[in-house]
């Protein structure tokens, strides 16, 4: 499968995103939409692809398709802080040595754009079939979330956590949330 096959609404192959520069990752809003789908529809980028029944069947029996989430992930780990890598089936996500100055920078604070970002790529890995990685990535993150607000960490854990069918940001826990994902 070609990572420059499909495009984002301006354009934008997975490619050209995965070479984005760090402050294009911070300044540009509506690629995280694109690298990480959810099967909510976003309130902030209107034209970005959700996950439907179809899709998550496509990643879940795709390899390549997982394989370019994970290396989405990659590249945003490495933004947040984060060494990311898989080794026969074993995940790793670990402090660079320079994740204090890329943690400050990006996400670790009370609150922060990212945190909202943080939430979307735990769930979207989840639902597509990359448990294991959302999982390490949500374990990094609470052990090295000094300072985080326990709003952000709830959510977090709600994305790591929660039945699937039911969205981090839905208070209602029998709420009947996205069908397809009860299964």
């Amino acid at each position: 499968m070609d990572s420059n096959k499909s495009k984002s609404a301006i354009g934008r192959s997975l490619e050209d995103i995965w070479r984005f520069s760090d402050k294009e990752l911070e300044w540009s809003h509506d690629y995280i939409q694109v690298l990480f789908p959810l099967p909510e529809f976003s309130a902030f980028n209107f034209s970005a692809p959700h996950i439907d029944r179809s899709t998550r069947d496509d990643f879940l029996a795709e390899g390549t398709l997982r394989e370019h989430l994970f290396r989405s992930f990659q590249r945003m780990a490495a933004f947040y802080g984060f060494d990311a890598s898989e080794d026969h089936g074993e995940i790793r996500v670990e402090a660079k040595p320079d994740f204090t100055s890329l943690a400050r920078r990006n996400w670790l604070k009370r609150f922060d754009h990212n945190h909202l970002r943080i939430s979307r790529i735990i769930r979207s890995l989840r639902v597509l079939g990359l448990e294991p990685v959302a999982t390490a990535f949500h374990q990094a993150l609470v052990q090295n979330a000094a300072g985080v607000s326990d709003r952000s960490l709830m959510y977090w854990d709600r994305a790591a956590r929660r039945p699937l069918h039911l969205a981090p940001d839905d208070d209602d826990e029998t709420a009947e949330g996205i069908d397809f994902l009860r299964d």
